[in-house]
């Protein structure tokens, strides 16, 4: 009942601060979007939400922790990073260039190279898995293991991140599982891997779930 019970304490929130910023809400964790086409209207909005949701919290008894709490700012160039002032009562919360947002790790100009580099950690831990257990294992369990431990930490959120520069390196992976999961050599075309083992390759699921997304949510577009 925790969670619950928190979400219907909170569920106000969004309602005093959703008139020039866009609150995000998931369990615990809450997230504030702020644009604007220059920086003063930027830090004037800022300043006014940021002052009304300290009203509102120490209205609801809850206390900000400004050492949990720090803000991102997105642009499209590295050379266009501004420091902003965001705090109330001299507490003041820090600048940081990357975040975890439901998994998900971005930086401040959304290049995905820092989400990219965790995911290859991972799934070269699912290749060492798959390698371990593919002499125990049938090609339909093996199979099975692959959507467990490495397809599933590879489509999530791709959406995002299979479009960038860097995908070719979890692209690469993919192809060494693959021939790991065959037992072929390295130099081993995967082309009719894939359709062997009826396994979409990354660019190929990069376009599946962006169709996918947009049948299931047709009232965006």
């Amino acid at each position: 009942m925790g969670p619950l019970l928190f979400i219907l304490y909170i569920n106000d929130l969004p309602k005093i601060i959703n008139t020039t910023s866009s609150p995000i809400i998931f369990a615990d964790d809450t997230s504030i979007l702020f644009t604007h086409s220059n920086l003063p209207g930027l830090n004037r909005n800022i300043d006014i939400v940021f002052k009304t949701l300290n009203k509102w919290l120490r209205a609801n008894q809850l206390f900000l922790n400004f050492k949990k709490t720090d803000y991102l700012h997105f642009t499209p160039k590295k050379n266009m990073s501004v420091t902003l002032k965001i705090g109330f009562n001299n507490n003041f919360i820090s600048n940081s260039y990357y975040t975890k947002f439901l998994f998900i790790n971005m930086n401040n100009t959304l290049s995905w190279n820092i989400h990219i580099d965790l995911l290859v950690k991972k799934l070269s831990k699912a290749c060492y898995i798959i390698w371990h257990t593919k002499i125990y294992m049938s090609a339909f369990s093996l199979k099975m293991i692959y959507h467990a431990v490495f397809h599933a930490v590879m489509s999530y959120g791709i959406m995002f991140w299979g479009n960038s520069s860097q995908s070719y390196i979890i692209f690469r992976i993919q192809k060494k599982v693959i021939r790991i999961m065959e037992g072929c050599g390295c130099r081993v075309s995967c082309r009719n891997l894939f359709k062997k083992f009826q396994i979409l390759p990354l660019i190929s699921q990069y376009i599946l779930s962006l169709l996918m997304f947009v049948i299931q949510n047709r009232n965006f577009f």
